[in-house]
């Protein structure tokens, strides 16, 4: 009893320190209540004991963190030591993690030649990495609900980066520990000789290892809700152990000896399987089982201890997906007393139903019905085949050839599968309501009449919830922070209309093909698409496309696959262009449009061009509109000449808050035309650390000596104003100083 305890302060101890989940303090209070009343006064203490070193675990994470972590860039030349295993090669850009200065570090290296390129995949020893480039502290999330990379690393305890250019030099593996490293790469190098995908099979199930090759199959799975069987995790761990024991068990081994060989076997799969939080998890349990096991103990507080020495290992092991999901489903299936095989299968996925809603936004219908037969499946024939084909396979072709062909037919079905209707774009609930909706979970499934007869409330609460998230009293114009480009969103109350103005996009050169890299999500996917699905929106009313440059439509294709878009508009003459047409991955009304034109229903007025163009900045579209009480102007990068027009033609617009054209360029914002806007806010949309120097210092002069205020997603990351009816306020990310040494000293406010 006192471990579950324990397990339970341990873990409210890192959601408060961490994470900053206020919302623990008052679960972390109640918690103490009922300590402070329990009767067991030896348990008592030692949960006060695990409370008090998770505390000073938590300091201590903290206070590194802070002494760590650079306040600003510097440029230089610094030498890292990386161990052969922990790199991943991407065209010409490579990435580990590493040691400066006995501190974990992100190398991010970008490779010069193909020869560099081979070398760095086929080492199989350490290197000492010479790279001359710049390191600086990780980039906080800037967009609202975008994956915190800063933080997931933080928990990892990296805290800076290096990026650059560079050499290596190979080193001799020292200790024992560097050798199995070194045997984790060769026996990766071995794996890349077999056929597609069988060989990302093996790296990702056995090595626990991403591989871009991989990366539409991982995109399925993670849609239909089985990603976890692609993760090192209990169920590799528990395969791995049946294997070791049937092949002890044919030498005819004591049940004492093969315990002990499996516990001193496992350490080296948790190595070679690279730590994955799940896999750590499974480890951990599995090896205090079968401790338990060896000297006749109680095997069921495994689940409780390996959670308090995971914490204390790790103290952010439930602050991620992958941690909370593998310590959900594990404590779920331990403690569930349904006998009727689906209901079981639904209400263990019910139980990491909130999790998964909380970071991933969606459901499948069909997540259910799979996991009941593709766990049985991958547990006695796909890991086994990869494991047996991976052994002896190069002994055995015809086993590679066989293993190879049906994991194409299964890996082809899977995909087929993901396109089939049945996904949930249920949008994102907060931590406290996900923290409600497990306990329920988990109270009901203790007993199978309760489930049966208190399932329509857990089910009632859900559809509050969706309610809540998709019929939202409130609109918005959002500002996305989607780098070098333009974005922004508009959501009206009720979400009755969405539209998107400019996807954003990046520019590319030609490459040779070693360079080109492959199956990259574009900053699209992780930016505005993932803030409109956690806003439970999976529609695109009107596609705004200002003109044809990259920056402001590179992303349209991306957009398109992800969301239904039903409506888009360009500039009239852009309709036909080939750069425009060949991002259209499917077929969808485009309307060509003019300052003439009136279309029904659209709350914006299209204030130009004037005429048919080609697309280029001078035939930018420019929208106005009045929301929330605040008059908006979107302009593209209609330059100077053309901002000059429009006001000559339409002399009564005025706008309070004004998106600056071409991000801030000295090209546009003419003084005439936002003096005669009269703005209240001027907001740019630019990339740090951009080479072409937007926004421009003339630009910023501009606005200081007209008196108007800016707001740049440089330092501010996403722009939103948030109204309900004729009132509204401005929320950005970033409070504006975390990146301000980013930014040139002009542009900083």
């Amino acid at each position: 009893m006192w471990t579950f305890f324990a397990a339970v302060g341990v873990s409210l101890l890192a959601a408060v320190s961490l994470a900053h989940q206020w919302w623990a303090i008052f679960a972390l209070g109640y918690f103490l209540w009922r300590l402070l009343t329990w009767r067991s006064k030896s348990g008592r203490w030692l949960v006060v004991v695990c409370c008090i070193l998770m505390g000073g675990r938590c300091w201590l994470q903290i206070q590194h963190q802070q002494k760590q972590t650079l306040a600003t860039e510097k440029t230089g030349t610094y030498q890292v030591t990386v161990l052969p295993d922990q790199w991943r090669v991407n065209g010409n850009f490579a990435q580990a993690t590493g040691k400066y200065q006995n501190q974990k570090v992100l190398v991010q290296l970008f490779l010069t030649s193909q020869q560099q390129q081979r070398e760095l995949m086929a080492v199989t020893q350490p290197v000492c990495l010479q790279i001359h480039g710049k390191i600086s502290p990780l980039l906080p999330a800037t967009n609202q609900n975008q994956f915190d990379y800063r933080f997931y690393k933080q928990q990892l305890g990296i805290y800076n980066q290096i990026k650059g250019q560079g050499s290596l030099r190979l080193l001799p593996g020292q200790t024992l520990l560097d050798q199995l490293h070194c045997l984790r790469a060769r026996i990766s190098h071995r794996f890349t000789n077999f056929p597609q995908p069988l060989a990302s099979y093996c790296q990702r199930l056995l090595l626990g290892q991403s591989d871009p090759e991989l990366a539409t199959t991982i995109g399925a799975a993670r849609e239909l809700g089985v990603i976890h069987l692609f993760c090192l995790s209990g169920l590799h761990a528990f395969v791995f152990v049946g294997l070791l024991e049937f092949v002890l068990r044919q030498l005819h081994l004591t049940q004492e000896t093969i315990t002990l060989v499996a516990i001193l076997a496992l350490p080296f799969l948790w190595i070679l399987g690279g730590g994955a939080v799940s896999l750590t998890r499974a480890i951990l349990m599995l090896e205090l089982q079968l401790i338990a096991k060896a000297l006749g103990k109680n095997q069921q507080v495994a689940w409780n201890a390996s959670l308090i020495i995971h914490s204390l290992i790790m103290p952010g092991v439930l602050l991620s997906l992958g941690g909370q999901l593998s310590y959900l489903l594990a404590l779920a299936i331990g403690r569930c007393r349904i006998t009727h095989p689906g209901l079981r299968a639904i209400a263990i996925q019910l139980v990491g139903l909130p999790a998964l809603l909380v970071s991933a936004y969606q459901f499948h219908f069909l997540t259910v019905l799979l996991n009941w037969l593709l766990i049985p499946l991958f547990g006695s024939f796909i890991l086994p085949a990869v494991i047996v084909t991976a052994g002896f396979g190069q002994s055995l072709p015809i086993l590679i050839s066989i293993t190879n062909q049906l994991l194409l037919i299964f890996q082809n079905t899977l995909i087929q599968i993901a396109t089939w209707p049945g996904n949930v774009y249920f949008g994102k609930i907060s931590p406290l309501i996900a923290v409600g909706l497990t306990v329920m979970a988990l109270v009901l499934i203790e007993k199978e009449s309760h489930f049966r007869r208190y399932w329509s409330l857990l089910g009632s609460v859900y559809l509050i919830c969706f309610c809540f998230i998709h019929f939202p009293l409130s609109g918005e114009v959002t500002f996305v922070d989607i780098g070098q480009g333009d974005c922004a969103i508009i959501r009206t109350p009720f979400n009755r209309q969405v539209i998107m103005i400019d996807t954003g996009g990046q520019l590319t050169f030609r490459q040779p093909a070693w360079a080109k890299r492959i199956n990259m999500n574009d900053r699209a996917t992780s930016t505005s698409i993932n803030y409109l699905k956690s806003k439970g929106i999976h529609r695109i009313d009107y596609l705004c496309l200002s003109h044809s440059d990259a920056d402001h439509i590179g992303f349209t294709s991306t957009v398109m696959k992800n969301l239904q878009v039903k409506t888009i508009l360009v500039p009239a003459g852009m309709e036909k262009m080939p750069k425009f047409t060949k991002r259209l991955p499917k077929k969808v009304a485009v309307v060509p449009v003019t300052d003439q034109q009136h279309l029904e229903g659209f709350p914006l007025l299209i204030l130009h061009p004037f005429k048919t163009g080609q697309g280029k900045n001078e035939d930018s579209m420019v929208l106005w509109g009045e929301l929330g009480g605040k008059k908006f102007i979107f302009s593209g990068d209609l330059d100077r000449a053309g901002e000059r027009a429009v006001i000559k033609k339409y002399p009564p617009v005025q706008a309070d808050i004004v998106k600056l054209g071409h991000h801030g360029s000295k090209t546009a914002s003419d003084p005439q035309y936002l003096s005669h806007l009269h703005p209240q806010l001027a907001i740019i949309s630019a990339g740090r650390q951009n080479r072409y120097g937007h926004p421009n210092q003339e630009t910023i002069q501009t606005l200081k000596r007209i008196g108007c205020p800016f707001m740049s997603t440089q330092n501010r990351g996403m722009i939103t104003y948030q109204y309900w009816g004729k009132r509204g306020s401005i929320i950005t990310k970033l409070k504006g100083s975390e990146l301000k040494w980013m930014l040139p000293l002009y542009a900083r406010n």
